[in-house]
């Protein structure tokens, strides 16, 4: 009976790069093909450490499997459990994540307890960890108890611990196992985590000299001296580009043994594990998971950092996430309920004169479609200006915003002519303020708003020399608000040579601005809606543009190209410019579009579809994105009971266990929550000309291009376009490529 597991932190971290199935559980044996690693059996456990680990100083994951408490109980959770064993332990040993706040995280000296999985999988169950048993800089999950318990009340496996510190030495002594194990034999999957353009084995050497293009190893190479900005269409490799430079560079400060903190920030948790993977495989000394000890490196969302930071936790706030589907639902109800309010008390007569197209919105049904864009429309304004600028009723902010006062007000934001439509704003705002304030809960952009305040305080600048970073590299720029791009360079540490001159901030951010399908990179203000106004600092930085694509056929990128022509002419300060952009992938079909009757009948065939491609080519490999939100939320409860068991559903930009151990399912989402993945296969529904109507504003025409143009780029070697007779046929922007032959009808 195996009492325990064993794993030296570097080892744990690579095997969890791969996908782990249920059958691992019951042998936990490892495939021929992690050459690297040895799993040595010393009595009742078992070790994995690297095959060349020669001291025993090395600190230790070790997983308690003893009852009454075992951590791994043979059953639907252990996948989850593990998944959060590995952010806890990147979070204890790397210091480069937090443990989210909603694992409601409890602790009582080193010992601490989280929620062992969400609770429809876990129900309340929590695991148990000590993040120094007997004093040591080792990690000990010793407890999975089904609800909560007084600590007092667990044993600490003191045997099984010090039987893992006194094995050790054998282990790393003890000769390679010669019997070895196929992969499909061990519930090992070593199919990568990873995007399609980066492939495991090379060195991050080979990567440098023999992989990447000369424009991606320029940027590699650019020195510490200013922003450097990295330019490219959907899958030129801005990520890679930018990954191995961290790392590259993280080596660089390792071997020179100069003291740096380096921070890789995103704006989602699953680019974010995406990201650390890379690192990870490119990574040959261990600096990631806190081998160096000169330099630290952090990988995280910028709303982790604010977090830690902050540490919102001891004023019982709770973040009020709204990147995810759920806190974008719940702020929409919301603003539907505060509009409703509105339209029955003395407020109605207050604002009856403001203007008729504000007016005909907020009197229509509240199931109709004007209703539905203008409720999205107050969020993009929310998320855009008043909560990213603090802009409050009451305030001057406030009272300058509604006089038309702030500056420029870029075309593709809600229409609010007059001073009594930016009042109308300003009192929903506040309302919701207030309805926030009496949940105890705290928005995305609001915690934010308040990270900025507080890195211009006197307590940042004392602690920005232990705190701050040496670079900050910025992946998914174009999804980041004003306020939160306001944020980067404050970050940086040194900002003052020994003369007492400034120095430009080295931050390194990639983006592409068509890839947003909100408008939150907007700047008002700025008379060219430029994303590095002058209060970024960012401005005037130097540009690299990737123009070679790694990721999809020819074919799509023609596509693309026809539908980056009927993008709506915005003059962003030049980052808004032509798809140009070269495929270096083999040719492949032509896009399809096909035409169903109904809702029902698209429901019916292209998740059967999907559903058997997933089965032949594996898991994660096809995807339907659904553009329409409010069909997606009815096509979400429908295709969970269904399909049952069949398919991955994504809905938000959180971290899913799910999509790690997709195994032959098809994954179901919107095209903003798997920006930064890829699938072969890609089935893009509703391209329906009911929500293209002629009179869109400029904002929600080039929002809903931005999402199509995301969620076909998602596809590398079949894309395929659906839409409903019933719901008015092709939506209007996919003509150009349907004349052009770029799309074809199925």
């Amino acid at each position: 009976m195996i009492t325990g597991l064993v794993f030296e932190p570097g080892v744990f971290f690579q095997i969890l790069q791969c996908e782990i199935d249920d059958e691992w559980f019951s042998s936990y044996q490892i495939p021929a093909e992690l050459q690297s690693i040895k799993r040595v059996a010393v009595g009742d456990l078992v070790f994995f450490v690297s095959d060349n680990l020669s001291s025993d100083s090395s600190s230790l994951i070790v997983i308690d499997l003893s009852p009454p408490h075992a951590i791994f109980r043979g059953d639907k959770v252990d996948r989850y459990v593990l998944d959060r064993i590995h952010t806890i332990a990147r979070s204890v040993l790397t210091s480069s994540v937090s443990i989210p706040f909603n694992w409601h995280s409890h602790s009582n000296g080193s010992i601490q307890s989280v929620y062992a999985a969400t609770r429809n999988v876990g129900g309340g169950s929590r695991i148990h960890f000590d993040t120094n048993p007997a004093g040591n800089r080792d990690l000990l999950f010793f407890a999975r108890v089904e609800a909560p318990i007084e600590f007092s009340k667990l044993r600490t496996p003191d045997d099984v611990y010090l039987g893992a510190r006194a094995g050790l030495t054998i282990a790393i002594k003890a000769p390679k196992p010669r019997k070895v194990t196929q992969q499909n034999a061990t519930g090992i999957n070593l199919s990568p985590r990873l995007p399609e353009i980066f492939s495991r084995g090379a060195t991050l050497g080979q990567w440098y000299e023999t992989k990447l293009t000369d424009e991606q190893r320029a940027f590699v190479d650019k020195p510490y001296d200013g922003p450097v900005r990295l330019r490219g269409a959907a899958g030129t490799g801005k990520t890679l580009s930018l990954a191995v430079k961290f790392v590259r560079d993280a080596l660089s400060f390792h071997q020179s043994n100069l003291d740096r903190r380096l921070c890789f920030l995103t704006h989602s948790s699953g680019t974010v594990n995406q990201v650390t993977g890379i690192c990870l495989e490119l990574d040959s000394v261990g600096i990631l998971t806190g081998q160096s000890k000169s330099v630290v490196t952090h990988i995280r969302t910028l709303y982790d950092l604010a977090y830690d930071y902050l540490r919102f936790d001891l004023d019982q706030l709770t973040p009020l996430s709204l990147d995810g589907r759920e806190g974008r639902q719940l702020q929409a109800e919301l603003i539907k309920g505060i509009l409703k309010e509105m339209r029955s008390d003395v407020t109605l007569a207050r604002y009856g004169d403001i203007s008729e197209d504000l007016g005909t919105a907020w009197s229509s049904s509240e199931t109709s479609d004007v209703h539905t864009r203008f409720v999205l429309e107050i969020m993009n304004e929310f998320a855009s200006v008043l909560d990213a600028d603090g802009v409050w009723a009451g305030t001057e902010k406030g009272e300058k915003y509604a006089k038309g006062q702030l500056g420029y007000r870029p075309v593709w934001l809600m229409q609010l002519p007059t001073e009594r439509d930016r009042r109308f704003v300003l009192e929903v705002h506040r309302r919701y303020r207030n309805l926030l304030t009496e949940m105890n809960a705290l928005s995305v952009d609001q915690m934010v708003a308040d990270f900025n305040s507080f890195l211009d305080r006197n307590t940042w600048d004392r602690v920005k020399s232990t705190k701050g970073f040496d670079a900050v590299f910025v992946d998914e720029l174009h999804l980041f608000t004003s306020i939160e791009r306001q944020v980067l360079h404050k970050l940086v540490r040194n900002t003052l040579r020994p003369d007492g001159t400034a120095i430009r901030p080295p931050i390194f951010m990639a983006y592409d601005v068509k890839q947003s399908p909100r408008d939150t990179f907007t700047y008002v203000g700025e008379a060219d809606g430029s994303l590095f106004s002058a209060s970024t600092q960012l401005q005037n930085s130097e540009l690299v543009k990737l123009s070679k694509v790694f990721r999809y056929t020819p074919q799509i990128a023609d596509f693309l190209y026809d539908l980056d022509a009927i993008f709506p002419a915005i003059d962003l300060a030049g980052e808004w410019e032509q798809f140009a952009v070269t495929a270096q992938v083999a040719d492949g079909d032509r896009p399809t579009l096909r035409v169903y009757r109904d809702e029902a009948e698209l429901l019916r065939v292209v998740f059967s579809a999907a559903i058997d491609q997933a089965r032949k080519l594996g898991g994660k490999r096809v995807a339907i994105l659904c553009i329409n939100e409010v069909l997606f939320d009815q096509y979400d409860g429908i295709a969970r009971k269904r399909f049952e068991g069949r398919l991955v559903h994504i809905n938000s930009r959180d971290p899913n266990p799910d999509l790690r151990h997709a195994g032959k399912k098809a994954v179901f989402s919107m095209p903003e929550y798997v920006a930064g993945l890829q699938f072969e296969v890609v089935h893009l529904i509703h391209i329906d000309a009911q929500d293209a109507p002629k009179e869109l504003n400029i904002g929600e025409r080039r929002r809903l291009i931005s999402s199509i143009y995301l969620g076909a780029s998602r596809a590398e070697r079949e894309l395929h376009l659906h839409c409903c007779e019933t719901r008015g046929g092709p939506a209007s922007m996919l003509g150009l490529a349907q004349q052009r032959g770029s799309l074809v009808r199925a």
